[in-house]
């Protein structure tokens, strides 16, 4: 984790997680995983060519921001991504009834998970989020806006305007922005923007966690909004200024949650069982919706 020089106090790597913390931040992140493939299967089945934008937004920044959010809290999840909606309590029903793409299927009710539609574009999401931050602002209620978005699914220049506007009305949003680049080039700007931003490995879903721990928190204390960057770390932490391998972010908290003595191959061989049975039953539930 680099913290900006903003107000933020985060956790630098040594704050206590509970073991079932540990355990429900994993099994979220191969939910979502195990999700998106099945909706890329789903697709590519009916000839739907638009499947690659749902994976825009990484697991690891999904389970590490999404998982406590409260059912007051509002979330946008980036246009055509359903796994952050999964993560907030949408139901594999309602999300595969909409792939599979049956008309007569019930629609999704988003707005009672307070969910901004994925089908929405990505300024029309950011448009939506201010709204609802202002709202519960408002209402002084202590709700708090989620709001993911990448590099290849929203504009800079849309990101720029949701950014200035939510750090000068002081609102209670969570940015969470995924980049492939590794500059810093935001957190550059942290003064410009009036609030905290703090740039996460962009596979470390106990980092991108911490640091939305305490963002949440921050904004529902008043102080206004945090923008979570995540992104590739380029050098490893030894300073020897080689750059880092690609890592897959499961198989990192694999490896974190077995040096902890809480991994092991027959629990990740039953999670994945289990929620197969789930997929193939939403699934076959949402084809023969009538």
């Amino acid at each position: 984790m680099k913290p900006s020089n903003g107000s933020l106090s985060t956790h630098n790597g040594f704050s206590l997680i509970s073991n079932e913390k540990l355990l429900e931040i994993y099994s979220t992140m191969l939910k979502c995983r195990m999700l998106e493939e099945r909706i890329h299967a789903l697709r590519k089945e009916i000839g739907n060519r638009a499947n690659a934008v749902a994976k825009q937004v990484h697991v690891a920044a999904i389970a590490g921001a999404a998982i406590d959010l409260l059912p007051g809290d509002t979330l946008a999840p980036s246009h055509c991504a359903f796994a952050p909606c999964f993560a907030k309590g949408l139901s594999l029903s309602a999300i595969l009834s909409t792939i599979v793409g049956q008309r007569t299927a019930a629609r999704p009710r988003y707005s009672a998970l307070k969910l901004i539609p994925p089908s929405l574009s990505a300024g029309k999401q950011l448009e939506r989020a201010l709204e609802a931050a202002k709202a519960g602002k408002g209402k002084r209620n202590k709700s708090v806006v989620a709001v993911f978005s990448s590099d290849t699914s929203c504009g800079a220049g849309e990101l720029e305007s949701a950014l200035l506007v939510a750090g000068k009305k002081k609102l209670p949003i969570l940015f969470v922005y995924e980049t492939k680049s590794s500059s810093d080039d935001r957190a550059r700007r942290v003064k410009e923007y009036g609030f905290p931003v703090v740039a996460a490995e962009d596979d470390d879903a106990i980092a991108i966690y911490r640091v939305a721990t305490e963002a949440l928190a921050h904004a529902r204390r008043g102080n206004g909004p945090t923008l979570i960057e995540c992104k590739p770390w380029p050098f490893d932490d030894r300073g020897s200024g080689k750059r880092m391998p690609a890592r897959h972010p499961i198989g990192k908290m694999e490896t974190y949650l077995a040096g902890k003595g809480l991994f092991s191959r027959k629990f990740k061989t039953k999670l994945i069982a289990d929620f197969s049975g789930e997929l193939d039953a939403a699934v076959k539930a949402a084809s023969q919706a009538h």
